[in-house]
């Protein structure tokens, strides 16, 4: 009879030896333990961690650089006028689109154009920036926003689709290019920091 009774105390002591073992795997192994439900590896909408809201800041253009270009130059307002279908213009400063958005470290496109002469975007026609050269935009009220270079491409000079554009910020330089000006080359550099 005690025989019988040490081999049900062993056998116990082995069913819960193993039982904790099973248990502690699971526990280990399981993300959900034994007796819970899993969590799904997605979190909801709810469980996700929000980020802080970007401060929005903005200002009008003032000067842009270009080191890669040695291109520096002053920017001034520019304005369309519907009568004749002009654009401000200058022969020796650059002009930013005030029907686009101030540079900003959030969304829109800030757009910059000006003559494919030697005092102004002269440089671009000759050289295409290389993808990740930086932009510099001054703005009138001290801020410096810092783009880069993602690609070029040409439209007719009746394409305004680059003032519809609506997402993160970014920096459009529109010069002229083809033997005898007849496209309108656009350089875009995506936003990439607040320099100041």
């Amino acid at each position: 009879m005690a025989d019988r009774t040490q081999r049900s105390l062993l056998y116990g002591r082995l069913g819960l030896v193993y039982g904790l073992t099973v248990w502690a795997v699971l526990v280990v192994f399981h993300p959900g333990g034994l007796f819970l439900t899993p969590r799904p590896l997605l979190l909801t909408a709810a469980e996700r961690p929000v980020p802080p809201p970007v401060a929005a800041i903005s200002g009008r253009p003032t000067r842009i650089v270009i080191p890669s270009e040695h291109v520096d130059l002053p920017v001034d307002p520019g304005y369309y006028n519907p009568a004749d279908g002009s654009w401000t213009l200058s022969g020796r400063r650059a002009q930013f689109a005030m029907v686009s958005s101030l540079a900003n470290n959030v969304a829109g496109n800030t757009f910059i154009y000006g003559h494919n002469n030697n005092y102004v975007f002269g440089a671009l026609r000759h050289h295409t920036p290389d993808p990740g050269e930086t932009a510099l935009l001054y703005t009138a009220n001290g801020h410096i926003f810092a783009y880069s270079f993602v690609s070029a491409s040409s439209v007719g000079p009746t394409d305004v689709g680059v003032l519809n554009y609506h997402g993160p910020s970014m920096l459009t330089i529109q010069t002229c290019t083809g033997s005898l000006n007849e496209w309108r080359t656009m350089y875009r550099f995506h936003f990439t920091e607040l320099v100041q």
